[in-house]
């Protein structure tokens, strides 16, 4: 083994330490989460779903205007000037003690998400302790890099396609009315970030690839 391949390994193993407490921790942590949710309860940290914690305990959805098309939307202030009239983007629909089946709707809204980051989190932990074992440029450091760039990109768009589909079954136990399930793209957000990495990483995985198969055959020819 080459000296700059030990020193690779001495300056990543601190990374590989670090993201596999990452891992554990996030694992825990959405543990938590999703437990809290079956009892009825809102997520960690008072984030609800949909949004900021309302002040109502329990499970709450943060539902588009087009989802509830029988709500009030008109929004009355007297600080509004002449001729101005404002409207509610969206509706905190909340329950206070819900259901179990209303909780087990919350608690799927909450898996695509917590899926895709805990696997985004146990394949940067699978890469560096691979580069810290074998080196950065290496054709297997740059085949996790590729997984993990297509995790990210192809599977944060599953991801959140599955949350809008879980959000809609939700909002179709909070109210009594029939939801619109032609309606879903209202209820898709897709997080565009997430997707330039995964596209940034896979670009820079083939990259990788190529430097390691050049690297390889310098240390074939020496």
């Amino acid at each position: 083994m080459s000296a700059s391949t030990l020193s690779q390994r001495n300056r990543l193993e601190p990374l590989a330490k670090l993201v596999t407490w990452l891992f554990w921790v996030a694992v825990v942590a959405t543990a938590v989460t999703v437990i809290l949710a079956l009892l009825g309860q809102g997520p960690l940290f008072g984030a609800h779903i949909g949004g900021p914690s309302p002040a109502l305990k329990g499970i709450c959805l943060g539902a588009p205007q087009a989802l509830l098309p029988h709500t009030v939307t008109g929004l009355g202030h007297s600080g509004l000037s002449a001729g101005v009239r404002a409207t509610w983007n969206t509706a905190n629909v909340c329950a206070a003690h819900p259901a179990f089946r209303q909780a087990l709707a919350s608690a799927i809204t909450l898996l695509p998400i917590a899926v895709l980051r805990l696997g985004a989190l146990y394949l940067a932990l699978r890469l560096a302790r691979t580069a810290a074992s074998e080196g950065v440029y290496t054709a297997q450091t740059a085949r996790l890099l590729l997984v993990l760039g297509w995790w990210l990109l192809a599977g944060g768009l599953v991801a959140t396609l599955a949350e809008a589909f879980a959000r809609l079954n939700l909002l179709s136990q909070l109210v009594t009315g029939t939801v619109d399930w032609a309606q879903w793209p209202v209820a898709w957000s897709v997080s565009w970030p997430v997707a330039w990495i995964g596209a940034g990483l896979i670009i820079f995985a083939r990259i990788m690839r190529i430097g390691a198969q050049m690297r390889a055959d310098l240390e074939g020819t020496v």
